[in-house]
């Protein structure tokens, strides 16, 4: 496996999938900081990051900016054509490419990619196409297991881990 970039749907993948809005109509979401912790960990490998939404929604855009996530597609309903433009944009191809999602619409994406993940809670039919389905629930926990995963089977994990552990040990 030589993965060059993870491309992740949003709500159900990063999030729980719950939506709150309260009565002023500001939209809630709840993202797990392991699932942070993992993507800048990913970027600062050189592994690129970019996020394909089915709906556009400022607390995602936020939270992008705040993990300086690169390229961020929302309202992205043909989320095959979405993954073309990320390749284009990050000069890749398929076989370079790891896809997270949880719904029908990630499928094409997910078996166009070298690499795919879903959720625990995700449905059926998207875990039937998944090549690895996690222990862990989208938004709690799911994004770190299968990066972790991806960094494993790509022998880097042991580095991301020595750096901490000499990081830990300077102190």
């Amino acid at each position: 496996m030589n993965i060059k970039a993870i491309i992740m749907d949003v709500d159900g993948v990063l999030t729980d999938g719950r939506i709150i809005i309260d009565d002023n109509g500001i939209e809630y979401k709840f993202f797990d900081v392991k699932d942070g912790h993992i993507i800048h960990i990913t970027l600062n490998l050189g592994i690129k990051i970019a996020w394909i939404s089915g709906r556009y929604s400022k607390a995602t855009q936020a939270r992008a900016d705040a993990l300086k996530i690169p390229l961020v597609l929302q309202n992205q309903h043909k989320k095959i054509s979405s993954l073309e433009y990320v390749k284009n944009t990050f000069g890749i191809k398929n076989e370079d490419i790891a896809y997270f999602g949880d719904d029908l619409i990630d499928i094409p994406p997910m078996i166009a990619s070298a690499f795919s993940a879903a959720p625990y809670d995700a449905v059926n039919d998207v875990k039937k196409v998944a090549d690895y389905v996690s222990a862990e629930k989208g938004g709690r926990g799911f994004v770190r297991d299968a990066v972790e995963y991806i960094l494993k089977k790509m022998n880097l994990w042991d580095g991301v881990l020595a750096k901490y552990l000499l990081y830990e040990n300077r102190t």
